[in-house]
Formats: structure tokens, sequence, C-alpha cells
């Protein structure tokens, strides 16, 4: 109940974020804000309520880590509101948003449904390994709703500071990325015995790692700024889709080992 009201406000915030774009008017804005806002608390409140039932953080499958990325994002996106006046680059940030939470939503019923903890997720790495995922994502997907608001619109609509704010999460959802990495690793010794298998889903997220560790190199240089940031904030949150996506698509129908539920 409580996660399809948050759906719902979520789609209501993103129409009121594409009416401002049009027709520019600060109430629009504000009621976008206010409704971001309210997304991110239904969520806190739905991924509270799902943890008081199962006993355990609602971090087992690609059903809760989708709504908690995109609990990430709403949150992200109402503080850079709050340090950035700007309300136009909304539509874009929070389209990343319910991309998400559509993927989230269209889960099979046997995905959403909540079961015991199973014994290879007993441990406390899996909070420290997936939300830390989540947080990297959900801030690398901020960066490139930014960056596909640069792209596709005229840098002084935006009133400025959208490259600054790109490289800025870039930078803020780098580090949990790496968290993500070392977390999974320690895990991976604890419960297989080894700390790196090149599993697929491991090299995969060694290449995302890479990626942002690229973006951030190239991103002061003076060549690399503007639309190519930009590009590069949208490509690198490519890799995550294919990573969180893809990977578990090819390990299903090309029948390929991993170890890694999602």
């Amino acid at each position: 109940m409580l996660i399809g009201l948050a759906y719902a406000t979520l789609w209501i915030a993103w129409l009121c974020y594409v009416s401002n774009a049009r027709l520019d008017r600060r109430w629009l804005a504000r009621v976008a804000t206010g409704l971001t806002l309210a997304t991110a608390l239904l969520l806190t409140a739905g991924l509270a309520q799902r943890a008081s039932i199962a006993g355990h953080w609602p971090l087992t499958n690609r059903y809760e880590f989708a709504l908690v990325w995109v609990w990430m994002i709403a949150v992200t996106h109402v503080l850079l509101e709050a340090s950035w006046p700007e309300r136009k680059a909304g539509p874009f940030v929070l389209g990343i948003g319910l991309l998400v939470a559509s993927y989230a939503i269209t889960r099979p019923a046997a995905e959403q449904n909540i079961y015991p903890l199973l014994p290879a997720l007993r441990s406390p790495w899996l909070q420290v390994h997936v939300l830390s995922s989540a947080l990297g994502y959900g801030l690398c997907g901020v960066a490139a709703g930014l960056g596909v608001a640069r792209l596709l619109g005229r840098p002084w609509t935006l009133g400025g500071g959208v490259e600054r704010n790109i490289e800025r999460y870039v930078a803020l959802g780098f580090p949990w990325l790496t968290l993500a990495i070392l977390s999974g690793a320690i895990w991976a010794q604890q419960a297989w015995g080894r700390y790196w298998g090149w599993d697929i889903k491991e090299t995969w997220s060694l290449v995302t790692w890479l990626g942002y560790l690229l973006i951030l190199h190239l991103a002061p240089m003076r060549r690399w700024r503007g639309r190519r940031l930009a590009a590069l904030a949208v490509a690198g949150l490519g890799i995550i889709f294919f990573s969180f996506v893809g990977v578990p698509w090819l390990v299903r129908t090309v029948r390929l080992e991993s170890l890694h539920g999602f």
C-alpha cells in the first residue's frame, strides 16, 4: 500500500516538474519538491514496514534494492534543491527515479513477496554491501539525470551549476561504489572462501567502478567539460543499469555461472 502510494506520488511530482519546466510557475515547483519529499517519506515508511514484517533489512532481492535506489534518488534530489534553487532539472532527475521505480513495481509478485532470509544472506555484510551499492547508484542516478538535463536543455535555462553538480554527485557516489566492492569481497571470503572469483557480477561491478573512476579523472579537464561530462554521467548510469538488469538477464539467458542472486 505505502509503496504503491509512493509510486503514484512520484508520478505526480514528475508531472508537476514537467509542467513547471513549460509554464515556469513557482507554486508548481514548490508542489513538485513537496511531492518528491512525500515520496521519500512514503518509501521510508514502506521499507520500514517491510523490514518489520520480514525481521531483516529490505535488501535481499532486486525489487527491494530498486526501492532503496529510488528512495536515495528522491532524498538526494530534495537535498540538491535545498542548495540549488533551480527546478528545471527535476523532470530529468525524477525521470531516472521513475524508470527504476517502474522496474520495481513491475517485478513478479513472487519477487515482491517477503521470505525468510537465506543462510548465505545472514551476515552483517549484507547491509553494508547492498546498502552502499544502492546509495552509490542513487547518487550516480542524480548525476545522470542532471547530465540528461544538460544534454537536452540549454545551460543558461538551468540557472548554472549543472556541470558542477554532475561532478559533485559522481564524486559523492564513487566512495559508496568503492565500499560496495570492498565489503562484497570480504563477504565473499566469509561465504565462499575467496575474495574475488571473476564472477560476471563481480567483473561488471569492477567495470562500473572503473567507469566512474575515469569520469572523475576526466572531469577536471577543460575539454571534457560541458556536454562531454554530461554524456559521461549518462553513460555511467548505462553501465549501472546493465550491471543491475543486463547481467542477471545474461546469466539466465546464456546460462552463465554466477553465485550472485542479483
